[in-house]
């Protein structure tokens, strides 16, 4: 049985994700890294806005093309594609651990969690930040 996600929650100050079904049980958890304290994370509700198989992800002083399973998030005055939810195959390489904040507001996420969540998010799901 394909397990669908009806809600996220990431948690800022466990850096972590967790993914829920529709009867409200965790189904899925992830380490995340999220927003360095100059470029934090948003806290509030949002839905997954868009997703995109492969995309080109780009800041003031970053271009990372070619990355895969991004769900970007809009809702709660964020710009579209501003904040999203992608892999961070760059970390990995690095041998960087998640579970620490280290992104430019970003959450990363291992790439394995990544093509997960890619797989299992619809379009629109709630998705709630905290501190």
């Amino acid at each position: 049985m394909l397990a669908i996600v009806a809600a996220l929650l990431i948690d800022l100050s466990e850096q972590r994700l967790i993914a829920f079904d529709a009867a409200g049980l965790a189904i899925y958890r992830a380490a995340v890294s999220t927003g360095l304290p100059a470029t934090p994370t948003p806290t509030g509700h949002f839905v997954i806005g868009s997703k995109y198989p492969l995309t080109t992800l780009v800041g003031s002083d970053y271009r990372i093309p070619g990355v895969a399973d991004v769900m970007c998030l809009e809702g709660g005055g964020l710009r579209p594609d501003a904040v999203c939810l992608h892999p961070a195959p760059w970390q990995e390489r690095a041998g960087q651990r998640f579970g620490v904040v280290r992104s430019h507001g970003c959450i990363r996420t291992p790439s394995a969690s990544a093509r997960w969540l890619f797989r299992h998010t619809p379009l629109g799901i709630p998705v709630t930040i905290r501190d």
